[in-house]
């Protein structure tokens, strides 16, 4: 079998090709890194909508998210209960409040310690109600009742004060804080996830709620949670879902005839459909709330932005590193390149080398990036609870992305090459 003269020329300089590997190996971890954050801004901003019992959802003209809701008239959920193939509709309330931090047990002597006011997610509902799926929540929500009492996430971090310095376990239960200049007692603990809104998330009672923000939740919630007898048949879930939307007044007009260009290019990556919803109310299934949520946090946030620039920069990074690696190679062996015109070898031919070099580097490149990013996917893990992983979708993105930023930079290296003439090049 004969070594390819691409593997010659790369073996031939090998303290070259190593830096040059590393450098898209930095390259493709800079993207890997990227992509993993934005995963896990993507999984933040889904992870308690995926948690709730829902077929459709009732929210506000206002709402931006979870978060930041604004408010409906509880009567739209009687209007839901009355409609056809409706099993259920249920209110939640949502809010940030202030947490008034904990001492650990090695601060609880110490008369230098000072409490702070952190923000936590607070998330509100009727203890009757079936309104998450997990089964930790659904076996402890009968505490609920009392409204000077809250569930507590375990993913809360340390800041907010955990007995044993470092997270919330089955010792904090009974403990008492603040939240909203409220007292209240921590009686279990639940396995969520925290959001981007804040490092903390507890539950709690409509009327626990009603006792830290002005709302009167007799009368208004934030969103309302519908199920529908059928789910499973999306038939039956389109026609409850039209007959609802008729019963609240709400008008969806159909705009991706007249959607811009760029609202097209949106939707390409991930962004809601081009619908305008006009009404007292908005009504989503399931699916398009998860759609709106995911696109509010990678599209029209900073933080989204900033990590979707982090990939095209780093990509362009890469590009440039080995545009000037193969450059420099062509340059180099000129006269070596001439020899084979001469003798009679096509530009395409010398063309394939440079090519194949550039391949080679990738594909060295991408499997040190991927062992390097696996480790530090776990290490950001183990240290922020920030929840990164790899997938093979990722990895197959980044090895193509990968190939097209070295094919990209061998062609752009190539043009030096293609234009001279076998004599000049002695």
């Amino acid at each position: 079998m004969k070594t390819p003269l691409a593997v010659y020329n790369l073996w031939h300089q090998g303290a070259k090709t190593a830096v040059s590997v590393g450098g898209v190996a930095f390259a493709l971890l800079l993207v890997f890194m990227q992509l993993g954050f934005m995963g896990a801004v993507s999984h933040t901003a889904t992870n308690v909508l995926q948690s709730l019992e829902f077929d459709i959802l009732i929210r506000a003209r206002d709402y931006l998210h979870l978060y930041e809701p604004g408010e409906i008239d509880r009567k739209w959920l009687a209007v839901a209960h009355g409609t056809d193939g409706v099993r259920s509709a249920s209110p939640l309330w949502t809010t940030v409040q202030n947490w008034r931090t904990l001492p650990s047990a090695a601060q609880q002597d110490d008369a230098d310690f000072e409490s702070r006011y952190l923000p936590i997610a607070i998330m509100a509902f009727e203890p009757q109600d079936q309104v998450f799926r997990q089964e930790d929540i659904r076996a402890q929500q009968a505490k609920l009742f009392a409204d000077d009492v809250v569930l507590l996430d375990d993913s809360t971090q340390a800041d907010y004060g955990p007995l044993n310095g470092l997270s919330f376990e089955e010792a904090d239960l009974g403990r008492k804080t603040e939240i909203g200049e409220r007292s209240f007692t921590i009686d279990g603990l639940f396995k969520l996830g925290t959001g981007l809104s804040a490092n903390g998330a507890l539950l709690m009672s409509q009327r626990g709620f009603s006792r830290i923000t002005p709302w009167d939740v007799r009368t208004t919630t934030n969103m309302g949670l519908v199920t529908v007898r059928q789910n499973n048949d999306p038939v039956h879930l389109q026609q409850t879902l039209q007959q609802l939307r008729e019963r609240t007044g709400e008008l969806v007009t159909d705009r991706s005839q007249s959607s811009s260009f760029l609202e097209r290019i949106g939707q390409w990556f991930g962004a809601p459909a081009a619908y305008e919803y006009r009404g007292p109310v908005v009504v989503l299934t399931r699916d398009e709330a998860l759609v709106h949520e995911q696109y509010r946090w990678l599209w029209q946030t900073p933080i989204g932005l900033i990590f979707q620039m982090g990939v095209v920069l780093s990509l362009m990074v890469g590009a440039a590193i080995v545009y000037m690696v193969l450059s420099t190679d062509v340059a180099n062996r000129l006269p070596e390149y001439a020899t084979l015109l001469a003798m009679g070898y096509s530009r395409k031919y010398l063309a394939s080398i440079v090519m194949t070099q550039a391949v080679f580097l990738c594909t060295l490149g991408f499997v040190a990036a991927y062992l390097i990013a696996e480790v530090l996917y776990r290490v950001t893990y183990s240290f922020s609870s920030i929840p990164m992983s790899m997938t093979p979708t990722r990895a197959v993105l980044v090895s193509v992305l990968g190939i097209l930023m070295c094919c990209a930079s061998g062609l752009l290296a190539l043009r030096k090459l293609w234009k001279a003439e076998p004599a000049s090049l002695f």
